[in-house]
């Protein structure tokens, strides 16, 4: 059994190791060694750790998500109208993120039965995944056949017959995607294969990081999801062209796309065209004296150019001629106006 120490002898033992031992006692005496302070050094050598998750690598940059993000921020404006002028309803598409993750994480977040589709993104290698929840893809249908564009109480499967009708706005999203990525690079975008569940299509491997872009679509009562999955494998031969040049004029897209918009809608403006000849005057008695048959003198030779006016603004200069038995303009030269 082991001895119990007093109250003496604990204290007799604290004393002994806060003081040390005494030269008396054969113990080599303590030598006080001065120890160089190194806390000023150490505090130089501190180094920033970055925490990193080796099962789930980062495979695509910051500025390429941001310019993702952006990119796709875009579709869903574009989208919006195009859909809303599909159904002749009013839509709302939001992006609600732009995240990495694994292929086989983004399978277990969708529902099953679902519109997935394999879609092909030629010249690059490689497909991409579109999903559209269910709870979007019936009342879309049903709205497009004339009904009221209401959800399914139990969600099902699509029919062979309900796919080849959603064919179109399959084909719709796909256009405006190819149009807003042509500013990266020029894709042909296809569905490659359908299918009901998200577990019969293999577009990568299970552990492939992917990016995944979420839209939320919202139109009447309905709301659903609509997921853009792109492996990170397929962005590496573009990966250059997601640089700062492209992510800072993107802030001036907007000019640029409203400027394009209204020059499409300038061009089918019509404005009223006539050939005049100018220059001759006369006074305010004889014009007031005017009367049917009456000739008027002009200071014009016959062989002198006419002006073309638009919208009573000279523009060019040129003859009257024939063509195809009806009268028309030959232009000779342009009116600069200051």
């Amino acid at each position: 059994m082991a001895k119990i120490l007093t109250q003496e002898e604990v204290d007799a033992l604290l004393s002994t190791v806060q003081t040390g031992p005494s030269p008396s006692d054969g113990a080599a005496p303590s030598v006080e060694i001065p120890v160089p302070d190194t806390r000023k050094s150490k505090t130089q050598t501190f180094k920033k750790v970055t925490v990193y998750n080796f099962k789930r690598p980062d495979r695509v940059s910051k500025e390429q998500m941001r310019s993702l993000h952006f990119l796709h921020d875009r579709f869903a404006r574009n989208f919006s109208s195009s859909l809303s002028a599909f159904l002749r309803t009013i839509s709302e598409i939001n992006l609600v993120s732009v995240e990495q993750l694994t292929y086989s994480e983004f399978l277990l977040s969708l529902p099953d039965p679902t519109c997935f589709c394999s879609v092909s993104m030629k010249p690059l290698e490689g497909n991409a995944a579109l999903e559209i929840n269910p709870s979007l893809v019936f009342p879309i249908i049903d709205k497009m056949l004339g009904g009221p564009g209401e959800p399914l109480q139990e969600i099902r499967a699509l029919t062979a017959i309900e796919q080849n009708i959603f064919e179109s706005i399959l084909k719709l999203v796909l256009k405006d995607l190819m149009d807003v990525w042509e500013q990266i690079v020029k894709l042909d975008m296809r569905v490659h294969a359908q299918e009901t569940s998200p577990q019969l299509i293999q577009v990568v491997a299970p552990n492939e990081v992917v990016v995944l872009i979420v839209f939320e679509v919202k139109f009447q009562d309905v709301v659903g999801m609509i997921n853009f999955c792109i492996p990170s494998i397929i962005l590496e031969p573009i990966s250059k062209e997601f640089d700062q040049e492209w992510y800072t004029g993107y802030k001036k897209s907007d000019t640029f796309e409203e400027a394009r918009m209204l020059t499409e809608l300038m061009q089918r403006v019509y404005f009223e065209v006539s050939g005049e000849i100018r220059g001759s005057t006369i006074p305010v008695r004889d014009f007031l004296n005017l009367e049917v048959g009456d000739i008027i003198q002009l200071v014009n030779k016959p062989d002198d150019p006419m002006i073309l006016s638009v919208n009573s603004t000279p523009k060019h200069r040129g003859q009257i001629v024939l063509l195809n038995q009806k009268r028309a303009f030959q232009l000779e030269e342009p009116i600069y106006t200051p």
